[in-house]
């Protein structure tokens, strides 16, 4: 994807459950309006246990990193 920024799998989650709520908006039959309902909510679900999931990941080595003694305690420098 040139020029887009990939979406976290929450994110693409709830994209899926937007998209079937619209689907089920526009469906006439009513048996089709509850599939696509029941597919959203699933949808969420996912999202829901995805985002859980990713809140539980460790920040990046970069964020992670210790500082060092003289970062850590030392006054700063004018």
């Amino acid at each position: 994807m040139i020029g887009l920024e990939a979406m976290t799998t929450a994110a693409q989650y709830r994209q899926y459950a937007e998209e079937c709520l619209t689907a089920m908006r526009a469906a006439l039959i009513p048996e089709v309006q509850a599939a696509l309902f029941t597919a959203a909510q699933r949808w969420i679900e996912e999202a829901d246990r995805a985002q859980r999931s990713e809140d539980d990941k460790p920040p990046p080595a970069a964020v992670r990193r210790k500082r060092t003694s003289d970062e850590a305690g030392a006054p700063a420098q004018t």
